[in-house]
């Protein structure tokens, strides 16, 4: 594997050594940061709040930009209450630090990111999502009186699949479940609007939490927790998040102001995909992908460097851990253009 550092912004394309590369890496989904209005709105949000605000929240002086981006994220979600932390990590470790103490029982499925699982605990990466599915059925109905938490994912990145939820109805009734479900790379993509998945499953019998990073996507370095008024008391009562930092603020303002800007960036993002998966359509010999998500991987490793010779960065490292062998996908983003994606799908169908 080999590392390209750069000292500049990501877009579209990457100068590397005199040659500029197409970029299909990363998570800028909706390429905000190639949005030069929604840049504006951030430095428009540093001047009004400042580049950082380090205080706690609840020290005696607040920033009412981050009350105003909880009620909006809730309600636009469909969530009782939310809580913004200062990454999608910490709000992942926080609500699982939160549901381990307090459950019996602890499922995380196979994918489970780093962030909400556990550190004691190490799920099966062959294991499947269905499988997985069928064995939290089979237990459920082994125990009584149980408080169970089940952690997963919203997406299998890796795949990619698009999880769904509803076999949780099958879960025997004698026992009281937490449902947290990682929106990282849902928030932007999937559910309502740009708004994540919970407003799909809230109707499910679990107590519901979702949890994400709005740094992909939303291009917002901040994260989300999303709950019932129980939960997210517990959270906001909690030492971690009274002792950490809040989010950046001129970013969180910028949030607020964005919704025209993502509308536009989620159509271009989806046409991307349309046309892209259009050209792909006879290359299942070679590849993976979902409809749903803008992910593509190899059924095959190897490909980064020939995509390389051809002027293409994709997505190539070790994941999730640092043994792991190296993942070859391509990340699709609003930002690229029809040509891109052209040449691109040329240089799969000729490697």
């Amino acid at each position: 594997m080999q590392h390209h550092p750069i000292n500049h912004k990501i877009g579209r394309l990457i100068p590397w050594k005199g040659k500029d590369y197409l970029y299909f890496s990363g998570t800028a989904y909706l390429g905000m940061g190639s949005v030069p209005k929604f840049e504006q709105l951030i430095l428009q949000g540093i001047q009004q709040y400042g580049s950082n605000h380090g205080a706690s929240r609840f020290s005696n002086v607040q920033l009412e930009v981050f009350d105003a981006l909880e009620e909006k994220f809730a309600h636009e979600a469909g969530a009782p209450f939310g809580a913004l932390l200062s990454s999608g990590f910490m709000a992942g470790y926080l609500a699982q630090t939160l549901l381990y103490a307090h459950a019996d029982d602890v499922w995380p499925a196979p994918d489970a990111h780093p962030a909400i699982l556990p550190a004691q605990f190490q799920p099966d990466p062959i294991l499947s999502f269905r499988n997985f599915a069928e064995d939290c059925i089979q237990k459920s109905h082994q125990v009584t009186g149980h408080t169970i938490a089940i952690l997963s994912n919203a997406v299998d990145t890796i795949l990619p699949a698009v999880h769904d939820f509803s076999w949780v109805r099958q879960l025997s009734e004698q026992n009281n479940y937490y449902l947290l479900i990682d929106d990282s790379h849902a928030l932007g993509l999937l559910g309502k609007g740009i708004y994540g998945t919970y407003h799909q499953w809230k109707s499910l019998p679990v107590r519901l939490i979702v949890a994400g990073s709005l740094g992909k996507a939303l291009a917002i370095p901040a994260g989300i927790i999303l709950g019932d008024a129980y939960f997210i008391e517990k959270v906001k009562s909690s030492a971690i998040f009274r002792g950490a930092s809040p989010a950046a603020p001129g970013y969180c303002q910028a949030f607020l102001q964005a919704d025209k800007l993502y509308e536009q960036q989620q159509s271009l993002l989806r046409a991307n995909m349309a046309y892209f998966f259009h050209l792909i359509k006879d290359s299942s010999d070679k590849l993976r992908f979902n409809p749903r998500f803008p992910v593509v991987t190899f059924k095959n490793n190897g490909w980064s460097p020939k995509l390389l010779e051809a002027g293409i960065m994709i997505s190539s490292f070790s994941y999730p851990r640092s043994e792991d062998a190296p993942v070859d996908r391509i990340i699709l983003s609003a930002y690229h253009t029809k040509e891109d994606l052209v040449q691109l799908a040329a240089a799969i169908t000729s490697g």
